[in-house]
């Protein structure tokens, strides 16, 4: 005869099954009713704080955490996009009221009601983009107070470029700066210049504005250019000469587009109030 686990003639306690479900006599197991092995793994639904606290004791061994228990959505959630909605249309209405005092205000509501935890607002904000944005507006001022702005500009005038012709070349030195820095740095550094070319040219700022916008954000050429880009590279297997390979004729036909497509939308002889360029030599 077979002899069973352990002796004695006990039967030793049931393994999980194929389907990785444990079952005894098509029950379910509990814990508490079983026999653990080496190797066994459990799933526990914890209170908040459970992984932190047992982290670096020995009382569990946490292989991995799978979030949070989703919890009901209330009629009350709804209530910061009320806010936020109701923001929106008093910044346009009305007049005195600054983007910065709406949005702290409304950052005030949302700590008070609860919707966000005010011990952990400080971590919901990107320090490291803002501190990037706000070096890069320094250098961008720069540029302008120095009149290098309005040099690059009135040497653009000088060469005879056409708006159309100026719209593509801003595009691409924006388009080469963010493959080798971030788009908020690209677009802050090529914002005077832009703003001083539409000037000299005697255009509407606005379709180079665009331009900047679209051409920091299209990082197509070098895996660093932008955050997705570097999840899918080495995951992916990829090689930096692969997002060349594929990067540089699909930049080409986005320029192409989106250089032919902006005056289509904001003209070039749209009347509009230029900005202030500092100039240097008249």
């Amino acid at each position: 005869g077979e002899s069973s686990r352990g002796g004695g003639g006990d039967k030793a306690p049931p393994r999980p099954s194929q389907d990785g479900e444990d079952t005894l006599d098509g029950r379910n197991l509990e814990v508490a009713s079983s026999k653990l092995f080496a190797g066994d793994a459990i799933l526990l639904l914890t209170p908040k704080g459970f992984a932190e606290k047992y982290a670096q004791k020995d009382d569990f061994l946490i292989v991995q955490t799978l979030g949070d228990t989703p919890r009901p959505v209330r009629l009350y959630d709804y209530l910061p996009l009320i806010v936020f909605l109701t923001m929106i249309v008093v910044i346009v209405t009305v007049e005195g009221m600054s983007m910065l005092q709406a949005a702290m205000t409304s950052a005030a509501f949302l700590v008070v009601g609860g919707w966000v935890d005010a011990k952990k607002a400080t971590t919901y904000v990107p320090w490291d983009l803002m501190l990037l944005i706000g070096s890069m507006l320094g250098v961008s001022r720069s540029i302008t107070e120095s009149g290098l702005a309005d040099t690059i500009g009135k040497g653009v005038k000088d060469a005879g470029m056409s708006p159309q012709a100026t719209l593509f070349f801003l595009y691409a030195i924006t388009q080469v700066m963010t493959e080798f820095t971030t788009n908020n740095a690209a677009a802050g550094l090529i914002f005077p210049i832009a703003l001083s070319v539409a000037e000299r040219l005697g255009v509407s700022w606005k379709p180079f504005l665009m331009c900047i916008m679209v051409a920091a954000s299209a990082s197509f050429v070098t895996p660093i250019g932008y955050q997705t880009n570097m999840m899918v590279w080495a995951p992916g297997g990829y090689k930096f000469s692969d997002f060349s390979k594929i990067g540089i004729p699909l930049s080409s036909i986005f320029m192409v587009c989106v250089c032919l497509l902006i005056p289509a939308v904001w003209t070039f002889d749209e009347e509009v109030v230029h900005p202030t360029v500092t100039r240097r030599g008249g």
